[in-house]
């Protein structure tokens, strides 16, 4: 088994960011402590980070962070200026970037998996045992002809993330469309053109949580999760053969 670190990532006060529609930092905050104990009572077994880059309090996060088996680190700083200019894409991409500098826990990963910090996974323990497990380079959901990858959720090793990912960071701009979703899916298509590993989610992992792109919800109802969750194991097989 790999080891493996989850980074939640946050942006408590999102500033003049383009395209955020949830932008009250109070609402934002609740949004993350809510779903920072929803990850902490959902059975994973590994390291936790959580690296927010708007220098907001963590105080009540690490009180809730108190209460996780396992070992927590906390990275706070000021780096979300490029949020205004260019868009949620590049301050995230750069916020992995200066965390995996500045962590003492991601240092000794060897996968990362990464959750948007104010979503929750309901079946993240089941996610955690195949990143653990898996035999792969990066694993993630692509959509749209392969052109689109879901960002909100996704594991990859270090190597992948610093060779493949964040070589496209100054690309991103969501005001010219090019968001954090398509540069995760051009990295995906240059790692497997270097015949490094693309691998789906063992299982269709069930989101909670609302947009901060739109402020809807994402949670979707019993059967919508029962019809994706046979969708997603049909087109594994496929990718298989």
């Amino acid at each position: 088994m790999r080891k493996t670190v989850l980074l939640l990532t946050a942006t408590i006060d999102p500033g003049d960011t383009v395209m955020v529609a949830r932008r009250d930092p109070a609402v934002r905050l609740a949004d993350y402590q809510h779903a920072l104990r929803r990850w902490i009572t959902s059975g994973v077994a590994c390291d936790m980070v959580v690296c927010e880059n708007s220098g907001s309090d963590l105080t009540s996060l690490r009180e809730i962070a108190k209460g996780f088996f396992g070992n927590v680190e906390f990275v706070s700083y000021s780096g979300n200026a490029s949020g205004a200019i260019r868009g949620k894409g590049h301050a995230e991409m750069e916020m992995i970037r200066h965390v995996l500098g500045a962590s003492k826990l991601l240092a000794g990963a060897e996968i990362i998996l990464k959750c948007t910090g104010r979503l929750a996974v309901r079946n993240a323990a089941k996610i955690l045992q195949g990143t653990s497990r898996g035999d792969f380079d990066v694993m993630c959901t692509l959509k749209r002809n392969l052109s689109f990858a879901d960002s909100r959720l996704f594991a990859a090793t270090p190597r992948f993330i610093n060779e493949y990912l964040l070589p496209l960071g100054e690309k991103l701009d969501d005001n010219r469309g090019m968001t954090f979703e398509h540069g995760l899916a051009q990295a995906t298509a240059r790692a497997i053109s270097d015949q490094r590993r693309w691998s789906p989610f063992p299982c269709f992992p069930v989101i909670d949580g609302v947009s901060g792109t739109d402020g809807k919800s994402m949670t979707n109802s019993a059967l919508t999760r029962v019809s994706k969750a046979v969708y997603h194991q049909l087109r594994n097989v496929v990718y298989r053969h």
